[in-house]
């Protein structure tokens, strides 16, 4: 019985000191969601594809990076979007599992 107690109030200590990372986590989530909405706003509401057409007209501009993908090549917010939409999907199936294991 007492090894039984032990193993879950280590396990209950190990969810407690989850606690800080999980609300860190949620609202590294949150500030990924409204950059990736100005990410979308950019590429959706017409703004890329008119830079776009200009730098492939000749606007001379400095596309160089800190090593990240430039946003003007054509794929590089589009994976991001996709990847962001794969995420948010992955959290919520992992939350609905939880609150629905039946399902």
């Amino acid at each position: 019985m007492q090894d039984k107690i032990n193993q879950i109030q280590d396990l209950y200590r190990q969810w407690q000191q989850l606690q800080p990372k999980l609300a860190q986590a949620q609202q590294d989530w949150q500030q990924s969601c409204a950059i990736m909405q100005q990410l979308n706003d950019f590429y959706f509401d017409g703004e890329y594809r008119e830079f776009y057409e200009a730098i492939e007209n000749g606007a001379k501009v400095d596309l160089t990076t800190q090593g990240e993908y430039s946003v003007m090549s054509e794929d590089a917010l589009w994976n991001a979007f996709h990847e962001h939409q794969h995420m948010a999907w992955q959290r919520l199936r992992s939350a609905m599992a939880e609150l629905d294991p039946e399902q």
